[in-house]
């Protein structure tokens, strides 16, 4: 099998897991009784997967780079939205877009700055703790 193939085949079976657990999330959120979006409950389900090692990093991993690198096409439709209604951001409508969009944009980056701060710590410690077991042996 060309190796192209097993790489598609691989991410697509990835993105089948990923697909999966945001339909658990859905049908978890519609029996809720309050209001929380399923792809939210998805992503909680997720990480929760991810820590307690249910999934591991070689079970999801590919699909995520994968949809990570090809992020910038999922803004198209906001922002194809966003120019079907540019007559409602006349006036002091567009400034307070415009507020909202870099205060918005601002806390995004500050705690996905913080997320990888404290991802990197995690890491460093468990790779320290890894490597006091090695020398203990």
């Amino acid at each position: 099998m060309p190796l192209k193939l097993k790489k598609g085949l691989l991410i697509a079976g990835q993105l089948g897991i990923l697909i999966a657990v945001y339909e658990f999330g859905c049908v978890i959120s519609r029996v809720l009784p309050i209001d929380l979006p399923g792809n939210i409950i998805g992503m909680g389900l997720l990480l929760i997967c991810l820590v307690t090692g249910i999934l591991k990093h070689k079970h999801v991993g590919m699909a995520c780079d994968y949809l990570i690198d090809n992020m910038s096409i999922f803004f198209v439709p906001a922002g194809v939205g966003i120019m079907g209604c540019v007559s409602l951001l006349q006036g002091t409508a567009a400034i307070k877009f415009a507020f909202v969009c870099v205060v918005t944009t601002v806390l995004v980056f500050l705690s996905t700055s913080a997320t990888v701060v404290l991802v990197q710590r995690l890491m460093e410690k468990r790779a320290a703790a890894s490597a006091g077991k090695e020398l203990a042996r």
